[in-house]
């Protein structure tokens, strides 16, 4: 069956109660008091709350997630499941880039800092992800079976799991090694969430 409209429709609505849920957790966390045990994500060493940063962490670990659900599932249920974690990856980011862009850089340049971050980002990503490392990936799946008996001479569409499976490993490894500078920007920012928390 054609799952394209259905898989659209869940990335959709994941990620739009992504970013509500988020945003009102995301506020809600700077006023937690967390145990000692909790430093490394605290704004304050065990005193603080939750920093903004840390939702990124959180996204970053369910977009690797998803992406690798993605690249080994065979079902269909499978595969609805790392679109719905994807779409709630992808609203958990965008979100928080904004709100932190905002607080770190201050409001007063917010649209021109925050269009590097998502302007450039997804210019040299998409670029990056979607033409040449899915494209590859996609063409040399074809290419593999082109001496299969049952391939059509003209037809250039890729068929099985394979024409998109290392696109969703690279982009689960990349994910993850966001994870590292989501700990960074928790670290450098701390002092930030630190004197908010405490206005």
């Amino acid at each position: 069956s054609d799952l394209t409209p259905t898989s659209l429709a869940l990335f959709s609505a994941a990620q739009g109660a992504s970013r509500v849920m988020t945003g009102i957790a995301s506020e809600l966390a700077l006023k937690w008091n967390l145990p000692w045990f909790c430093c490394c994500i605290g704004s304050g060493g065990g005193t603080g709350g939750v920093p903004r940063p840390a939702f990124l962490l959180l996204a970053s670990l369910v977009s690797a997630a998803s992406h690798f659900v993605l690249a080994v599932t065979t079902t269909e249920e499978g595969f609805a499941f790392g679109v719905t974690l994807s779409g709630v990856a992808f609203g958990m980011v965008w979100p928080m880039m904004v709100l932190i862009t905002g607080e770190v850089f201050g409001t007063r340049h917010v649209g021109a800092n925050y269009m590097f971050f998502d302007g450039f980002s997804s210019a040299v990503g998409t670029l990056l992800l979607s033409k040449f490392v899915a494209q590859e990936v996609y063409d040399e799946h074809i290419i593999e079976h082109q001496g299969d008996p049952g391939f059509a001479g003209g037809d250039f569409k890729c068929y099985g799991p394979g024409c998109f499976r290392m696109s969703h490993l690279i982009v689960s490894l990349l994910s993850l090694t966001c994870i590292v500078s989501s700990i960074g920007l928790i670290r450098s920012t701390r002092d930030v969430y630190q004197r908010r928390r405490q206005r």
